[in-house]
């Protein structure tokens, strides 16, 4: 029976591909994982797209909170021609994308789900290539979403890769436990994990580049020119793995967009574990045993109604990181890697509340005591831009800045961005470079809602062109552009890419020696 049952899903199988054929699509297939395989399926842009393939074990059950085991692979054929589902998560990241429509006067319901669902059984990777057996392998490009660890999927409209792919990468987007799921600690977890705990999201991110390392070569991709890149909490934690004794070798350049705050995370395994067994105490329940037990959607609910304000990042001391970015950017000890990194003009303008007061900003930056100098800089700015200005420069300017400056320490190449452009529309009049502006441009993945127009267009072939040659080369400089000149801090400068491109003086340095950068 089950010989009969195996046979009619072959032949299922092999109708569809047949059909596809048949319809002017070509099929590839990935063997790499025997005896299961994958067949990925060449799109409209003439890349083969395999979604949905699985990197590890689904971490379900017991295996909640607990690092990545190895996938095992079953004696099954699939079509690898749909998501899997993203993360377990609330309903943060598609608020953030209705919220973007509105200010762009459009209807907040053309956002979609993902298409998978959510649920914890999410540990599947998307691979886009134009060729599996190239006469030269080409270079490989790992996508970390961002949604501040505590949202997102990695294949949100924006980040497909058949327009990068086209042009002789690889590409892949990968997903990491977001969350309670993906950033929690316990004692109970400590004890079982030789003295460790946490950082389970931080971990799918590690195992994701092995499994890369082990198998890209089957899509065309070169393993020993791999590049992650990723934006907001996936570039926070591109900055974790560059701090990460564990990945060290999986990676050979990074791309760190909008971000930077990590280099000050300062949560220790201590404090989450507190915070953790505060949850079950709220929850009353004893330990992690019966908190395993609990449905996805129940502890998601619990911890929204208990711990709503609850950040999410990596702990220091917890698996895969002995001390925090900043430390060991300071001492000099991370993985070293070429490194491009920037921010946009108006990160937080779109988060800024009409009640919003410059106090309150400072006092919570613990900067109220350069009231007056941080007024007098930027007198001319109205509140919502003054209070933008200076939240883009304490979490993301200033930082990244700082951060590129640590890596030109190491004799490895910086070259620092500034995004500028503006959408025409009611968009840009409302939020500007907002946070994430750049990431259609990257990709040539521009929605139907966001105006586009020609000055769009020839932005995203040149900064597609940065991104490319950075990932081939370790430098974005290629023929018919702008000179990207790398970043010295002691004459720090920076490329805008906006309206001109062209370098220009680091942004807010005075801004940036106030709040005590250097």
């Amino acid at each position: 029976m089950r010989w009969r049952l195996l046979s009619d899903m072959r032949a299922l199988i092999s109708l569809i591909l047949t059909i596809a054929l048949l319809a002017g699509a070509q099929a590839a297939e990935f063997n790499g994982l025997a005896p299961e395989s994958w067949t990925g399926v060449e799109d409209s842009h003439g890349v083969y797209a395999f979604k949905g393939i699985p990197f590890a074990t689904p971490p379900v059950g017991d295996l909640r909170w607990q690092p990545p085991a190895p996938y095992h692979p079953r004696k099954q054929s699939h079509v690898a021609d749909h998501f899997a589902p993203a993360c377990m998560q609330g309903p943060h990241i598609e608020n953030w994308y209705k919220d973007l429509v509105r200010f762009g006067g459009k209807d907040p319901d053309l956002i979609k789900s993902p298409e998978g669902g959510y649920d914890e059984d999410c540990l599947y990777l998307n691979i886009w290539s134009r060729d599996l057996k190239p006469d030269e392998k080409m270079p490989v490009m790992v996508w970390i979403h961002g949604g501040s660890n505590k949202g997102g999927w990695s294949y949100e409209p924006n980040y497909h890769g058949q327009v990068l792919a086209k042009q002789d990468v690889v590409v892949v987007s990968v997903p990491y436990r977001n969350g309670i799921f993906g950033f929690f600690s316990h004692p109970d977890l400590i004890k079982e994990q030789s003295g460790t705990a946490g950082n389970y999201g931080l971990l799918d991110l590690i195992a994701a580049l092995q499994w890369i390392q082990s198998h890209i070569d089957d899509f065309g991709g070169d393993p020993g020119n791999v590049t992650i890149f990723g934006e907001s909490a996936g570039a926070a934690n591109i900055g974790y793995l560059m701090a990460s004794p564990m990945a060290d070798g999986l990676f050979h350049r990074a791309i760190h967009q909008s971000a930077g705050y990590q280099q000050h995370q300062t949560e220790t395994l201590i404090e989450q574990t507190r915070t953790g067994s505060a949850l079950s105490r709220r929850l009353d329940i004893e330990g992690v045993a019966t908190m395993r037990n609990l449905d996805a959607e129940d502890l998601l609910a619990a911890v929204e109604q208990h711990l709503p304000g609850l950040e999410y990042g990596a702990a220091i001391g917890g698996h895969g990181l002995t001390a925090s970015p900043y430390e060991v950017f300071d001492a000099g000890r991370q993985v070293a890697v070429p490194l491009m990194i920037g921010t946009n003009a108006s990160e937080w303008l779109m988060y800024i509340g009409d009640g919003d007061d410059l106090d309150g900003h400072l006092r919570s930056y613990e900067l109220l005591e350069q009231r007056t100098e941080i007024e007098h800089l930027l007198s001319p700015l109205d509140r919502k831009n003054k209070l933008d200005r200076i939240a883009t420069a304490y979490y993301m300017l200033c930082p990244s800045l700082e951060m590129a400056g640590a890596v030109s320490a190491r004799q490895q190449s910086a070259y620092v961005y500034h995004f500028t452009r503006v959408r025409e529309g009611p968009l840009g009049r409302q939020v500007g470079a907002y946070h994430g502006a750049e990431i259609p441009y990257v990709f040539g993945t521009h929605d139907d809602w966001l105006v586009t127009n020609e000055g769009d267009d020839r932005l995203t072939l040149q900064v597609q062109q940065y991104w490319l040659n950075f990932a081939r080369l370790g430098n974005p400089n290629g023929n018919g552009q702008a000179k990207w000149q790398e970043y010295n801090p002691e004459a720090p400068r920076v490329i805008n890419l906006g309206d001109e491109i062209s370098m220009k003086a680091a942004p807010d340095g005075a801004l940036c020696r106030i709040m005590g950068y250097r």
